[in-house]
């Protein structure tokens, strides 16, 4: 089965970051790189895989048209983020995430981690002030 993200933020020039939401990574491997060959397939300039308890920040260099020019940027403890504990079961996550990512603007971006505080600020935030955050599959 082809790699479909959870979510997806976009603003009016196309897909801006896309986002893969799970309880667990089991193989982290196999799903970075779907990821980034999604992104790169897609033209998302930056990714977004998140679990619970830590996260993982992806962003294209564009010296290449390939995935290979995708890159994790930052990794981190995804614990502090959340304003409460976070569901375990798949769907619910993924929709609680989306709420996190729609809630954004409410956030302290302080309390983010530096790469994601700076693509929040700078290209997310923008985005969803116009409504750009769905999700990428019914649940």
């Amino acid at each position: 089965m082809a790699f479909q993200p959870d979510i997806s933020i976009s603003n009016p020039d196309g897909g801006l970051m896309v986002v893969e939401a799970r309880v667990s990574m089991n193989d982290l491997p196999r799903t970075e790189d779907a990821l980034k060959r999604y992104m790169a397939a897609m033209q998302y300039p930056f990714g977004l895989l998140i679990t619970p308890e830590k996260g993982w920040v992806y962003r294209d260099s564009y010296y290449d048209t390939s995935a290979a020019s995708i890159h994790q940027v930052e990794e981190f403890d995804s614990v502090p983020i959340w304003r409460q504990s976070p569901p375990r079961k798949p769907l619910e996550f993924e929709a609680f995430v989306q709420r996190w990512l729609e809630d954004l603007a409410d956030f302290p971006a302080q309390s983010l981690p530096p790469q994601l505080r700076d693509i929040v600020q700078g290209y997310v935030l923008p985005a969803i002030a116009g409504g750009g955050v769905k999700a990428a599959h019914p649940r």
